[in-house]
């Protein structure tokens, strides 16, 4: 018992030194409550051990045996550099929607407040700074949020969610769940279906009902403080879902139509849980009937380091897509154009979007794509295709074009 009582002080004690100093709580109140609660969530953990046991597909839920994810190649590379992160997500083929809908980056909200562009169903949450980012702490277990928007119904037929969820480890008693109702006090039989249950994202696995799996290698990562990428396609009626690079769900029918979304905690220990890079996006036309009907391919799927040109390792979903169409049409050349919204100065932002641009093409020609079928040119701020007043609108013009030439 000793052993066992070190083993969660010392938990704890992680947990409290990685917290923001604003977000950190009353510590003597909640080692207090942490000792009255150590038995109790002693038994959690083995009850959740339980049930993750049988994700694994060594047990049985409801008399579904849940299928083992599909793991990415290595390869020889180390994941800790950059070549070889991107190896590690080659066979990640997510693609974001081609138009933003809901945006959110936190720019310009106040440390300690809450999020000016959401709504609060539960609990509380609250702007905090971690690791020289801003993200939404989401502070209390139950805590469940919501974009604000305009429309009750939102969502079109085929989009894309993708956002960031913080772990401080791999510990059980910690799980996200991503709704598509805004509330179970609206949810409607005949219109949502199976949406009343949420998506559940813990550190190693994804399951929506019964369907889903645990990564065995991110489990073998072993995280000790680590964002993960969650990413979800929607098609009307087919859902995949993705966690850092593992497609870990992949439904081809679920019943009920998706209309907003909202975001939940569920924590039994004191833990940071935290979410940013909030994106939703309605899905497009396919990449080849994009340049047959307009000439040209407007990707957000391709992301970079903040202010710098060096490519995320999401990216390689929506690269893999334009090097498969490229070598499937010989006599297609692109014009890869990077373009920025009109935040900070002009001529860094036109710099930026060069390397950029020049980043992308040399991918691509790694990829075994001829150097001279594309060209790269940065366009900076010069050619928005929405106005910067909100954050939609500049989502929508930081992005990647590939222009036919």
């Amino acid at each position: 018992m000793k052993k066992v009582f070190a083993s969660m002080a010392g938990m704890l004690l992680l947990a409290l030194f990685h917290l923001p100093a604003h977000a950190q709580f009353d510590i003597g109140n909640k080692i207090k409550n942490k000792v009255n609660q150590k038995i109790d969530q002693k038994i959690d953990q083995k009850i959740d051990k339980t049930v993750d046991d049988a994700v694994d597909g060594k047990k049985k839920i409801g008399g579904n045996k849940v299928a083992k994810a599909e793991t990415a190649e290595s390869g020889g590379t180390s994941e800790g550099t950059e070549a070889g992160k991107m190896k590690a997500w080659s066979k990640f083929d997510f693609v974001p929607g081609d138009k933003v809908i809901f945006a959110d980056n936190l720019a310009s909200e106040e440390l300690g407040e809450f999020p000016s562009r959401w709504d609060l169903n539960d609990g509380n949450a609250e702007v905090a700074n971690f690791g020289g980012e801003q993200v939404i702490n989401l502070v209390r277990s139950t805590t469940s949020i919501k974009p604000l928007m305009k429309k009750d119904q939102y969502l079109p037929e085929t989009f894309t969610v993708e956002m960031d969820l913080f772990f401080d480890d791999d510990n059980p008693n910690v799980a996200y769940y991503i709704y598509f109702v805004d509330d179970n006090s609206n949810y409607k039989q005949e219109l949502h279906g199976d949406f009343w249950n949420g998506i559940e994202i813990r550190a190693n696995l994804a399951r929506f009902k019964t369907f889903g799996s645990e990564s065995e290698e991110l489990a073998a990562q072993n995280i000790k403080n680590k964002w993960r990428h969650v990413a979800i396609a929607f098609n009307k009626r087919s859902m995949k879902v993705y966690l850092d690079n593992q497609r870990l769900v992949n439904i081809p029918n679920v019943t009920g139509k998706p209309t907003s979304m909202r975001i939940e905690v569920d924590k039994r220990i004191d833990a940071n849980t935290m979410v940013k890079n909030v994106l939703i996006a309605e899905g497009g036309k396919k990449l080849y009937d994009q340049v047959m009907a307009d000439g040209k391919i407007v990707t957000y799927g391709i992301k970079f380091d903040v202010n710098q040109a060096t490519i995320r390792p999401e990216s390689t979903g929506t690269l893999a897509g334009i090097a498969k169409l490229m070598n499937e049409q010989p006599t297609l050349n692109f014009t890869v154009e990077g373009h920025t919204d009109s935040d900070g100065d002009e001529k860094a932002n036109q710099k930026l979007s060069q390397q950029r641009a020049e980043a992308v093409k040399t991918y691509l020609v790694e990829q075994g794509i001829k150097a001279d079928r594309l060209e790269a040119k940065g366009m900076g701020e010069s050619k928005p295709i929405d106005k910067n007043s909100t954050p939609e609108a500049k989502a929508n013009n930081r992005r990647v074009e590939f222009v036919k030439r």
